[in-house]
């Protein structure tokens, strides 16, 4: 049974529950969050480790007949026992058919929360008929406008403020997994204190003090095709620790908006309209427009498909150093 995500919050919170959940989508800070305020409503505090369960159905030491025994046992001290599938994808043949026999049957004692992994495709018989059992929702990434006001919320339920603009420098330097944004807003709120208000110049601080060289320098580097030069900071950048995904969510948006900026110069549009249109700050248009030059429209094109592949190799297990050399050489 889908229903509008935004209201599962609310169901959950107000004691309409299910015997079954389905979870799926690239937005995996949504789907924790739906277990985090599935934990509080479920469990009485303090017997978490009596009434939480959770499997993988990915591990070689899992069972469906244990997750079976789970769901049936009763709870100890809470409302129902609460039990976790993840990569519910990764199920054997034979397990699929157990694991939809179970959801057939009337559950009072638990509820079982079914998850698929962000990259996995939830088609076919199997997942539909999960669907049809379940209470089922398909969290989607957040778009730029969307992620915006997300971070400005949580910025201000933490007692905080943040200017527009220094919530779409976080967005550009750090991407759209809203997993990596709460963990560098946590730390930039750390950061200002008493302050208690996140300026562009403190988050712009912030996101390049530990590093000499940082994810913008490779995104310039890559926009002049300066080969050597791009493919140093990247091999600096993987060996500090830079999170693979935040790279290849820069260079994407990098050129999207080369794409975007070259499609309205087209139409005829001067750079205040441009700027209008794209509703990205001034001072990034216009610096990369100074990059059009190096890449014709068609070549853009070619350049976005491979930031596709990229991402899809990564999602896939290849190894994201060696996806993310190839990408950066390939790129210029």
């Amino acid at each position: 049974m889908k229903m509008k995500s935004e209201t599962i919050f609310r169901e959950i919170k107000e004691g309409k529950l299910f015997d079954f959940y389905f979870l799926s989508g690239e937005n995996e800070y949504k789907i924790q969050e739906v277990l985090q305020t599935l934990t509080k409503a479920v469990l009485n505090t303090g017997f978490e480790s009596f009434d939480l369960e959770k499997f993988d159905a990915g591990e070689k030491s899992f069972a469906l007949d244990s997750l079976s025994r789970a769901v049936l046992t009763p709870p100890m001290a809470s409302l129902k026992r609460l039990i976790f599938l993840a990569q519910v994808e990764k199920l054997t043949a034979s397990d699929r058919a157990k694991l939809l026999t179970l959801i057939e049957s009337r559950v009072n004692t638990g509820i079982l929360v079914m998850i698929a992994s962000p990259s996995a495709k939830v088609k076919g018989e199997f997942y539909n008929k999960i669907k049809s059992k379940s209470r089922s929702e398909n969290f989607k990434k957040l778009k730029t406008d969307s992620l915006e006001k997300w971070i400005i919320d949580y910025v201000g339920k933490r007692g905080c403020s943040i200017e527009k603009e220094a919530a779409l420098a976080i967005i550009e330097f750090s991407g759209d997994n809203q997993i990596s944004l709460s963990g560098e807003i946590e730390k930039m709120i750390t950061f200002v204190g008493e302050k208690k208000a996140l300026k562009k110049v403190d988050v712009l601080n912030i996101l390049t003090s530990n590093k000499v060289k940082n994810v913008f320098d490779l995104k310039e580097a890559i926009g002049k095709r300066e080969l050597k030069n791009a493919l140093s900071i990247l091999n600096y950048l993987l060996e500090w620790g830079e999170v693979p995904e935040i790279i290849l969510a820069v260079l994407r948006n990098f050129f999207l908006r080369l794409r975007g900026v070259l499609y309205y110069k087209r139409k005829g549009l001067l750079y205040n309209d441009i700027v209008k249109k794209m509703r990205v700050m001034s001072f990034i248009i216009s610096k990369e427009m100074n990059y059009l030059r190096n890449f014709s429209q068609d070549e853009l094109k070619v350049r976005l498909n491979l930031l596709y592949d990229a991402e899809v190799r990564m999602k896939t297990g290849w190894d994201v150093n060696l996806v993310l050399t190839d990408l950066v050489y390939n790129l210029i």
